[in-house]
């Protein structure tokens, strides 16, 4: 059985790694992974599906009554960009309904194993799984100190 001494010793190295595990992660904020909303969470609206939270929406009129299952996920931009959720409905013709975030929340570029290489600034998640195309936001910075966002660093690309 380890003495008193021998337990604070690994408590204190325990402590050390979780608390270097913290100060790496930005803003030392735990990145969630999101995901897009579930086919039967859209409700229409007059003409444009939206989620019961409000989070999201498509902006194209749709005669379509009904969301029968998700096609997939397409992002789009530069390291940081948008996502959008493409769904079937029971439309015998036409686009997938197209569903986007209604804030204009930056998404960082996804590398899950769902997502396709990058083709001219797009990523492709084809899957009917909501799981494969998870997405993370782009984690916030802090601005409380302006002039510190503005520090001129040479080595900060390195």
């Amino acid at each position: 059985m380890p003495s008193s001494v021998h337990k604070y010793f690994l408590l204190s190295i325990v402590l050390i790694f979780f608390t270097a595990a913290i100060a790496a992660t930005p803003n030392n904020v735990a990145t969630a992974k999101l995901f897009c909303p579930q086919a039967e969470d859209l409700i229409k609206e007059k003409e444009f599906w939206v989620t019961r939270d409000g989070k999201w929406k498509n902006y194209t009129p749709s005669t379509a009554t009904k969301v029968t299952s998700f096609l997939g996920a397409q992002w789009s931009g530069i390291k940081i960009g948008k996502i959008i959720c493409l769904y079937q409905t029971n439309e015998a013709v036409g686009f997938p309904l197209a569903v986007e975030q209604m804030s204009s929340q930056a998404i960082l570029e996804p590398s899950g194993s769902g997502w396709s290489a990058l083709t001219g600034n797009r990523r492709f998640c084809k899957s009917a799984s909501i799981a494969d195309c998870y997405f993370l936001p782009e984690p916030q910075r802090d601005t409380s100190n302006i002039y510190k966002e503005i520090e001129y660093n040479p080595k900060a690309g390195l």
